[in-house]
């Protein structure tokens, strides 16, 4: 709906007739509301924050100064924004005329500024989105520079690629209020405007993301810089003065390393160039821009010329923040040696050598050596050969990312990295991990945590980040559930292995040939046509069989809330044998989750099969294992395997959800419309990335919304709970042919 036609709406619903501009006349001259009109309209949302102190008659004076549409914008989001909080709507009531002169009558610049208060709100509470309705001047600043700039969550997955196409770790982008690394993560600004066209801010940003890739990949943080600048009188300038000193550096090694690059970024550079010609700076460039230069070099420099120079400010280079490395690093240096070692004894148990730490220590001598090897072409001038008893061994590619970022962190991979870690079998489906299995335990920022938009259809946006996600492997049960369901339906899953085989062999019929087993007479009575016109005769007249190649992945998207509990459960499980079982001799790629969860901070995937697993022990178990949970919150199940799906090269990409009912959740406001609204959005999502979504459920009321969400065509009602498993794979084979 157009906000033309929804303004008409809210005018029509909320007036009565007799007021001027209550018909469909939405034009800036009809008639205005007058001050009284409009307390009337605020006192209905604003009421439980209005008293003898506090008042809608100030606001309702300023309002009443708007034209007519610029009133029932004004009016329409205050009903929305009070839905959510009335304080907030009553703030946003006393600044909206305002705004209206700022963003001179911008009603789509004045959406986003309700907008971007909304999620203040959401993220951060009450106060934060007040700031946000208070400080107009800073919103319209950073509203125009959006007409020409880029945002960071636009570009976020494409950097995010970029840099790990790059050397070294992988390193997350995300969004700080300046630009720096801890080593793991690129903090960046979530906006960039400062140029006059998105090809300049884009080009910009990926500068800021290569530079900070440089400090990880070129050993910037390979020393405590907080000693070393604590040396000093003045930490604060020594630090100031290193980071000038290593930006030099880094530059030229961005410039060796990436030398197209380098060329489009020039244009940022006017200020290195400058300080180049200055003559207390010529001898430190030409000692930082030699070829073998490192941080050492740095360190040196930073000694000679600390009372010297002055530190220097690159707009590029954001800053440093040693005290956060400091704690990253010493994190990771423990874990990524523990996993060192394991990998290492992996690959000796693989070559059949003694792995026990006893025997190795007791030896005094280890099984691995790591050669160095001078190479002037690579960076720090040197590569890596792993050797396993005296002779070269090809490490999988975790080892060699493992390696690389130890040798980033340290410069090298100590001698005690080198003992092949003991015996021991590791499970990940088994293995205790409080942070996995607690949800609730640092729901914001914790490793293993997706976060996904929720479509609130009241405002007509989307709430940002608004559910935590978190994949978990449902528990393995090993019984004889799945033997008995193969002997309980014998005759069906002979019956399913003969429909796929033949579906397995299915060819198709290719017209129009030019040569071909037959003729293809519609083709042939067009060319006689055609030649008794006098043009040439077609030579496409032959049809021809042609084994078609299956290119399809599905995701499996399985109910596994409370109300699936008992026999509905077990139906589920069964029909999931008996769809493995078929699939299996089909051979498409096929995945399989669980989904549930208690409110938008605990949305749950259950890991039963990924898309390339094996069908194995281990996947028959976590079937088995299959439990009702709790709630059946739908679009952000939707969007995580929408997420993984798009990753996959597939011609026919299937999301099949498998449910009992609508979506619900433990928080009322998910209840009715506004789950089936972000599940439709959901729905419609996946479909714009090639995703065909497609619904089985057994309840009988789906008729109600089902079609509203999936479409007329994309849903089947199976009323017969004991039917599900004869009819799920019939389902299957009639979708993918």
């Amino acid at each position: 709906m157009s906000l033309e036609k929804s303004l008409e709406k809210s005018l029509e619903q909320s007036l009565p007739k007799s007021v001027p501009g209550s018909e469909s006349n939405t034009h800036p001259d009809a008639g205005q509301l007058n001050a009284e009109q409009v307390e009337e309209q605020l006192d209905k949302h604003l009421d439980p924050v209005l008293s003898f102190r506090r008042s809608a008659v100030e606001p309702a004076r300023q309002i009443a100064t708007l034209n007519i549409k610029e009133q029932l914008f004004a009016l329409h989001w205050v009903e929305v924004i009070a839905l959510t909080n009335a304080e907030m709507a009553y703030q946003f009531a006393a600044n909206v005329t305002d705004v209206v002169v700022k963003l001179e009558n911008d009603l789509q610049a004045i959406e986003q500024w309700i907008v971007e208060a909304m999620q203040a709100f959401d993220e951060r509470g009450l106060q934060l989105s007040i700031k946000v309705l208070h400080n107009t001047n800073e919103f319209a600043d950073n509203y125009y520079k959006k007409q020409h700039g880029v945002e960071l969550v636009d570009i976020k997955k494409l950097l995010t690629a970029f840099v790990c196409g790059l050397n070294g770790r992988a390193l997350k982008i995300e969004q700080g209020d300046k630009a720096y690394t801890d080593t793991e993560t690129i903090f960046l600004p979530d906006l960039m405007g400062d140029y006059s066209s998105r090809e300049e801010n884009f080009l910009y940003y990926k500068l800021l993301t290569i530079y900070l890739w440089a400090q990880n990949w070129f050993g910037t943080w390979r020393y405590n810089i907080n000693d070393i600048v604590n040396e000093y009188d003045d930490p604060v300038h020594a630090l100031h003065i290193f980071h000038s000193l290593e930006t030099i550096r880094l530059i030229q090694c961005i410039k060796k390393e990436l030398p197209g690059f380098y060329r489009q970024a020039e244009i940022f550079l006017q200020e290195i160039n400058e300080l180049r010609s200055q003559d207390n700076w010529q001898d430190i460039f030409c000692q930082l821009e030699q070829p073998d230069s490192s941080i050492e070099n740095t360190i040196g420099l930073l000694k000679e010329n600390y009372n010297d120079i002055d530190d220097q400010e690159f707009s590029f280079y954001g800053h440093l923040f040693p005290a956060n490395v400091l704690q990253i690093q010493q994190q990771r240096i423990v874990s990524e040696k523990k996993r060192f070692r394991e990998v290492l004894g992996q690959l000796a148990e693989e070559k059949k050598q003694p792995v026990s730490l006893a025997e190795t220590e007791a030896d005094k001598d280890s099984v691995f050596e790591l050669k160095v090897m001078v190479d002037p072409d690579i960076p720090d001038g040197m590569t890596f050969q792993l050797e396993l008893d005296g002779q070269p061994i090809i490490p999988p590619d975790d080892a060699v990312s493992l390696m690389s970022s130890i040798i980033q962190d340290l410069g090298e991979i100590p001698e005690e990295y080198l003992v092949a870690a003991g015996p021991g079998n590791y499970d990940a489906d088994n293995k205790p991990d409080g942070k996995k299995q607690d949800p609730w335990s640092g729901i914001y920022h914790e490793d293993g945590a997706y976060f996904y938009d929720e479509w609130d259809y009241v405002r007509q946006h989307y709430r940002k980040n608004w559910c935590v996600v978190r994949e978990i492997n449902v528990s393995r049960q090993y019984d004889n559930f799945v033997q008995d369901t193969l002997s309980r339906y014998t005759g069906v899953v002979k019956s399913l292995r003969r429909n796929f085989e033949a579906l397995k062999g299915e060819e198709k019929l290719l017209k129009r040939q030019v040569d071909g087993d037959d003729i293809d007479i519609d083709a042939l009575v067009e060319s006689y046509a055609e030649l008794s016109t006098g043009m040439e005769m077609s030579e496409r007249v032959f049809t021809r069989m042609q084994r078609e190649d299956r290119n399809i992945a599905v995701m499996f998207m399985v109910d596994m809330s409370g109300s699936t509990k008992g026999w509905i459960n077990q139906a589920e499980r069964e029909a999931l044998v008996l769809l493995c079982e078929s699939l299996e001799l089909l051979g498409d790629r096929y995945a399989i989750y669980g989904f549930s969860g208690t409110t938008r901070k605990r949305c749950e995937i259950y890991h039963i099969k990924h898309l390339d697993e094996d069908y194995n022990d281990k996947v028959k178990a976590r079937i088995s294992g299959i439990a009702a949970k709790d709630y059946t919150r739908m679009g952000f199940a939707i969007r995580h395997l929408s997420a993984l799906l798009e990753e996959v090269e597939a011609k026919t990409k299937l999301l099949i959800t498998l449910s009992d009912g609508k979506p619900e959740d433990y928080d009322g406001q998910y209840r009715g419309e506004y789950g089936i609204e972000d599940t439709r959005q959901s729905l419609f999502e996946a479909r714009q990335k090639g995703i065909h979504p497609y619904c089985i459920t057994i309840d009988r009321e789906a008729g109600g919304y089902l079609p509203y969400m999936y479409g007329a065509a994309n849903y089947v009602l199976i009323e017969d709970v004991s039917k599900l498993p004869l009819k799920i794979s019939d389902i299957y084979r009639k979708l993918t042919t």
